[in-house]
């Protein structure tokens, strides 16, 4: 499934408030303006009720995330940067019976022959190659993308203008900062986290931080 690219109206609702859920409306406006889906985006859900102050996105706060009742007539995309926290509330909601889609914008360029899980948001100018198997909840910023034939983990983050090359194989809730670059056929561990600019010539093994070039662990 590579969105909900289809004609079927249904409310969205945008699970996280902050600034990266403000993006995440702008990317489904994006979607919906180019005729790829017709969804009526309903509002944000967040445990801040005031996260949208000072702003004018037009759409509500509509509960806190930790009573929210799942509505089984929408569809719920989750827009929250930390791995672990976004894993737990997308399986929690999942549990609940919430139904969660691709979000895929519309210069994003998603290739043959991938597998793609559920409620991953693919952003402006990010791209997928071919024989490409991705998990649930990942997040795939500006300019990233993977190469071919790698196998990437539920609720891996992706900043922007990072580059997974070919044969990669990222763990679960694996972050990389920004410009980070993997070389070819390198594994990364369960919530290994690398930092803006690494570039990683070797494995590296699950929980490590990674820094520099050639990239190091943190000590």
């Amino acid at each position: 499934m590579l969105v909900g690219r289809n004609k079927d109206m249904t409310d969205l609702i945008i699970i996280g408030a902050g600034g990266f859920g403000r993006e995440v409306l702008s990317y489904a406006t994006d979607i919906m303006k180019s005729g790829m889906c017709d969804w009526r985006i309903k509002g944000f859900i967040d445990d801040n009720n005031n996260a949208l102050r000072g702003t004018d996105t037009g759409y509500p706060i509509l509960g806190k995330i930790s009573d929210h009742e799942i509505d089984l007539q929408a569809v719920y995309i989750c827009a929250i940067a930390d791995g672990k926290t976004r894993l737990a509330i997308c399986r929690e909601f999942q549990r609940k019976g919430a139904q969660f889609i691709n979000l895929i914008h519309p210069t994003a360029q998603i290739r043959e022959r991938v597998q793609l899980g559920i409620g991953n948001i693919f952003c402006p100018l990010s791209s997928v190659n071919p024989d490409v198997t991705i998990g649930d909840f990942i997040i795939v910023n500006r300019g990233s993308g993977f190469g071919h034939d790698c196998i990437i983990g539920n609720g891996c983050t992706l900043s922007g203008g990072c580059a997974i090359n070919g044969n990669c194989k990222l763990g679960e809730g694996v972050f990389l900062g920004s410009r980070a670059v993997i070389v070819p056929g390198r594994k990364i561990g369960d919530f290994a986290k690398i930092s803006a600019g690494a570039v990683i010539f070797t494995h590296v093994k699950p929980d490590t931080i990674m820094i520099g070039n050639p990239a190091r662990v943190m000590k």
